[in-house]
């Protein structure tokens, strides 16, 4: 694991060299994640002039979840995007075979490699929102923050392993941007709590696509009203997604035909 990490820190370290190349697009992402922050809490505080709840959740609480949706967005915008989306050109134009042969897990390779630093803000602003949220709420306790770092690990989890398992079946479909794309598409409703959508669309952003795991039950564990049940839930999710994803894996590569043989 020690090993990993300092391969990590090594990744990590040679893409903030590079993105400090251009450092006006750092500030410019910055602003940018400042005016959807501020158009989206806008948004917010329009509606709540109109009602008092929405699927039950107040202002306080809808804007922390605002915030851990701005969070995961980021982890996925730094982390995510510039790795996974690489996969199918990985394996199109035949450079996994040089991945392969590396002296450390593939799957780490491609999973770490690359880092959208110019992203970074958007992970610090978004913290501020949900600790503005929950000082607000009066959960900004040591207990609350302990059990909310414990959601966002298995929210982001959860994300790691469907965005994994969308990109690997890249060995058997020459395009799997529209999948991802489609998945993105979903995520977008994450910025309200599930409980605010029909019953069939919590449904199926429950128990299809995975989006109440991912910004809902986070929030509710800072606003204090994670029943354990969710909480174990999203755990067990997150541990099986993961699980499936690596036995994806895993086949894709026991069946792999490299492109340059």
């Amino acid at each position: 694991m020690r090993r990993y990490l300092r391969i990590w820190r090594i990744f990590f370290t040679h893409s903030l060299i590079q993105d400090l190349e251009y450092r006006l697009n750092w500030w410019m992402n910055a602003f940018n994640t400042l005016l959807f922050l501020g158009s989206s809490a806008l948004v917010l505080w329009v509606v709540f002039t109109q009602a008092d709840a929405i699927g039950g959740w107040t202002f306080d609480q809808a804007l922390t979840l605002l915030g851990v949706y701005l969070l995961i967005e980021g982890v996925t915008v730094v982390f995510l995007v510039p790795n996974l989306n690489r996969v199918p050109q990985y394996v199109r134009k035949g450079e996994l075979d040089y991945l392969l042969l590396k002296p450390i897990a593939a799957r780490f390779i491609v999973s770490t490699r690359y880092a959208s630093v110019w992203w970074v803000p958007q992970l610090g602003l978004a913290l501020a929102v949900i600790l503005v949220g929950m000082a607000r709420q009066g959960t900004l306790t040591a207990g609350h923050l302990g059990l909310l770092a414990l959601m966002l690990v298995a929210a982001i989890g959860t994300l790691y392993a469907v965005w994994f398992a969308l990109t690997t079946t890249a060995f058997w479909f020459v395009k799997v941007d529209n999948v991802s794309e489609l998945f993105t598409a979903f995520f977008a409703a994450g910025r309200f709590p599930v409980s605010a959508y029909p019953g069939w669309v919590r449904a199926l952003l429950t128990f299809v696509v995975p989006v109440a795991f991912l910004t809902t039950v986070p929030a509710e564990a800072a606003a204090g009203r994670l029943t354990w049940a969710w909480g174990l839930g999203a755990v067990g999710v997150a541990a099986l997604l993961l699980a499936l994803s690596q036995a994806l894996w895993r086949y894709a590569l026991a069946n792999y035909t490299s492109a340059s043989s």
